[in-house]
C-alpha cells in the first residue's frame, strides 16, 4: 500500500466516533485540558515511527504477539493475545454504541436498531473487502470526517457570532484551561497525566496494537512505514484540536441553557448531534455530513479492528495453539468466518457497554486496563535482556488483575467519588425546567477510595510499570537469562536509542553484556535476508538466502560491505567486497 493512504487509515482507525462525540462533550463538562492529547498522540506516533515500528518490521511477524513466544514462551503469547481480542471487543462495541447514540438524536430511530444496522453493514464490507479494502475504506472515511467537522465548526462560529465572541463565552465559563498542573494522581487531566499517562496510553496503541502494526507492516518500505506514522501524527493532532474546538463552539452556544441538565437529551455524548440538528438542520446536506462524519468514525475502527483480530485469533489461536496448518485459500475463508462471528459478537456487547457512562472515559480506561499490561511485557521483553519467560509471564498477570481491581474499584465507587464537572446553566431555557434533587443517604467511604479515585489516565503507566517491576524481580528470582542465551534480534538496545551521545563503556553497561556486535552481526545478517516482495510485508526473510559454488571464496562479515540504494519503491540492499 502507499505511504498517504495508510497514514490516513493509522489515523481514523482509532479516532472514531468515540473521539469525535466524546471529546466535544468532555471539553463542554471539564474545560480544555484534553487539549494536550494532541501532544501525548505526536509524540507516542514519532516514538513508533523511530523506535518500536523498525523492530516490528525486522522480526516480520503476521501476528505482533509472535513476538512474545520468540522472546519469553507460547504462554506470555496467548496470554497478550487474549488481553487483545477481548479488550479490541469490547472497544468495538463502544464503538458501535457511539453513532448509534447520534443517529437516534438527529433521527429518533431506535438505539438498539441503529446497532444493529450499523454492525450488520460493517461486518459485511469487513469480511468481504479484507485488508485492502479496509484501508481505502478509511481514506474515503478520514476525508469524511474532516470535512464534517470543519463544517461544524465554521457554521458554530456563525451561529455565535465570530471566534472572538464564542472563545469570550468560554472563558467567562471557565472552560479554557490549560495551567493544571497538580502532582495529585486522583486529579482526572492534569498536563502530567495528559501527556505522561496520555503518551504511554497512546503508545500502547501505535506500536503495540495488531491494529496499527497491521498498517504499517503494509508499507513497502521502513521509510514509507516512517513517513505514514508522521502524517498520522499530524493528522490526529489535528482531529484532536478540532474536536477540542467543537466542545468549546457547543458551550458557547449552550451556556444558558444546558440540554443535558433540561433533559433535552438522555445522555452527554449526544449534546454534538443535539446542536447540528438545532444549529444546521435548515442547512440542506450538512446534518448528512455530520452523520457521515460519525459513522465514517466508527466503521474505520470496526473494520480495522474485525480483521486484525480475525488475524490475530488466526495466527495465535487457530495455528498457534492449536497447530492447525490452512492453505491461503483456505485461511482466507476461515479469516471471513471469523469477521462475521466477531462482527454478532461486538453488536451484543454493545449492550453491555452501554451502562459504562461516557463512552470517552470507558475507552481510555479500558486502554489502560488491558492494553498497559500488553505494553509493559514487550517493554520487558525489548529493553531488559535478563527478563525470562516466568518473569513475563508473572508480570503480566500481576498487572492485569491490579488494572482490573483498580478498575472494577472505581465502577463501585464512583459515586463516592468528588465530581469535577464544571458548572451548568438552564436559565435562560425556553421551556420550564424541573429538576429534581434525589438526596441519597449518606454511604460510608469505601477505606481504598482515594486508591480507586487515580485518574484513568495514570492506568497504562501503572500497568507497564507493574510488569516491569514484577517481572525483573521474579527473573532474577528464577534464573534471569544470560547475555548468550537470548537472540539480539529481539532487543532493542535503550542505550542506543536514548543514550547514543554517552561513552562506550556506559553504552556498554546498559547493554546488560549483550555486545555491540552482536547487535551490529545481527543487523547485517538481517539485511542480507531481506528481499523486496509484493506480500503482506516488504521485507520478508529468505529461507535460502544466498548459494555459494564450492570453488569460490569465503566472505567474512569484515569483507562485505552492505550499500543501500533506491530502486523504485523498495530499498534494495546491494552486496559488495571490499578490495
Amino acid at each position: 500500500m502507499g505511504v498517504f493512504p495508510t497514514a490516513l487509515s493509522i489515523m481514523v482507525s482509532f479516532l472514531s466516533a468515540i473521539t469525535l462525540l466524546g471529546t466535544p462533550s468532555e471539553v463542554y463538562l471539564f474545560g480544555t485540558m484534553y487539549c494536550y492529547q494532541a501532544i501525548s498522540w505526536t509524540f507516542a506516533s514519532t516514538i513508533t515511527a523511530l523506535v518500536f515500528m523498525p523492530k516490528f518490521r525486522e522480526i516480520n511477524c503476521t501476528s505482533t504477539y509472535e513476538y512474545l513466544e520468540k522472546r519469553f514462551d507460547r504462554s506470555v503469547r496467548m496470554c497478550a493475545s487474549f488481553a487483545f481480542s477481548f479488550f479490541m471487543l469490547i472497544y468495538m462495541a463502544i464503538v458501535l454504541y457511539a453513532p448509534a447514540l447520534a443517529l437516534s438524536q438527529t433521527t429518533g430511530l431506535n438505539i438498539w436498531l441503529s446497532v444493529v444496522s450499523i454492525g450488520v453493514i460493517c461486518t459485511f464490507y469487513s469480511s468481504v473487502g479484507g485488508m485492502k479494502a479496509v484501508i481505502w475504506t478509511d481514506v474515503l472515511q478520514a476525508l469524511v470526517i474532516l470535512i464534517g467537522l470543519l463544517a461544524a465548526i465554521i457554521q458554530g462560529f456563525i451561529a455565535l457570532g465570530g471566534v472572538r465572541r464564542t472563545f469570550s463565552i468560554a472563558s467567562k465559563g471557565g472552560r479554557i484551561q490549560f495551567d493544571s498542573v497538580s502532582f495529585d494522581p486522583r486529579v482526572r487531566h492534569t498536563i502530567w497525566s495528559l501527556i505522561i499517562g496520555g503518551g504511554f496510553n497512546s503508545l500502547s496503541t501505535y506500536s503495540f496494537n495488531q491494529t496499527q502494526v497491521q498498517r504499517y507492516m503494509c508499507v513497502r518500505t521502513t521509510r514509507g512505514a516512517k513517513q505514514a506514522l508522521f502524517i498520522n501524527a499530524a493528522g490526529a493532532a489535528l482531529v484532536i484540536i478540532l474536536s477540542c474546538l467543537i466542545g468549546i463552539i457547543l458551550y458557547a452556544y449552550y451556556a444558558d441553557c444546558d440540554p443535558y441538565t433540561a433533559r433535552y437529551v438522555s445522555d452527554i455524548d449526544q449534546i454534538f448531534p443535539y446542536f447540528v440538528m438545532e444549529v444546521l438542520s435548515d442547512k440542506k446536506g450538512l446534518p448528512g455530513i455530520f452523520l457521515a462524519c460519525i459513522f465514517s468514525g466508527s466503521l474505520s475502527t470496526i473494520s480495522s479492528g474485525l480483521n486484525s483480530l480475525a488475524a490475530v485469533i488466526i495466527e495465535d489461536v487457530y495455528k498457534g495453539l492449536l497447530g492447525r496448518r490452512l492453505t491461503d485459500e483456505r485461511q482466507g475463508f476461515v479469516s471471513k468466518i471469523f469477521s462475521i462471528v466477531l462482527g454478532a459478537v461486538v453488536i451484543l456487547l454493545t449492550y453491555v457497554v452501554s451502562y459504562l457512562g461516557s463512552i470517552l472515559n470507558a475507552a481510555l480506561s479500558l486502554f489502560g486496563v488491558l492494553s498497559g499490561p500488553i505494553m509493559g511485557v514487550f517493554f520487558l521483553g525489548f529493553f531488559f535482556p535478563q527478563a525470562n519467560s516466568r518473569g513475563g509471564f508473572i508480570g503480566f498477570l500481576a498487572s492485569l488483575f491490579l488494572q482490573l481491581w483498580i478498575f472494577l474499584g472505581a465502577q463501585i465507587t464512583k459515586k463516592q467519588m468528588k465530581s469535577e464537572r464544571l458548572p451548568l446553566s438552564v436559565a435562560h431555557c425556553s421551556i420550564p425546567i424541573n429538576i429534581t434533587t434525589t438526596i441519597s443517604t449518606p454511604i460510608k467511604p469505601n477505606p481504598l477510595l482515594d486508591f480507586y479515585s487515580i485518574s484513568y489516565m495514570w492506568y497504562t503507566p501503572i500497568a507497564v510499570g507493574t510488569v516491569l517491576v514484577v517481572g525483573l524481580i521474579v527473573s532474577y528470582l528464577t534464573h534471569p537469562l544470560k547475555p548468550n542465551e537470548i537472540d539480539p534480534k529481539l532487543l532493542i538496545p535503550v542505550s542506543d536509542v536514548f543514550c547514543c551521545c554517552l561513552p562506550k563503556r556506559i553504552r556498554d553497561w546498559l547493554r546488560c553484556g549483550v555486545k555491540e556486535e552482536a547487535y551490529v552481526e545481527n543487523k547485517v545478517e538481517n539485511d542480507l535476508e531481506l528481499t523486496p516482495s509484493e506480500g503482506y510485508n516488504t521485507l520478508h526473510p529468505s529461507s535460502s538466502v544466498q548459494t555459494i559454488p564450492p570453488d569460490s571464496q569465503t566472505l567474512s562479515s569484515s569483507t562485505i560491505a552492505i550499500n543501500r540504494t533506491i530502486d523504485g519503491a523498495y530499498d534494495n540492499p546491494m552486496i559488495s567486497t571490499k578490495d
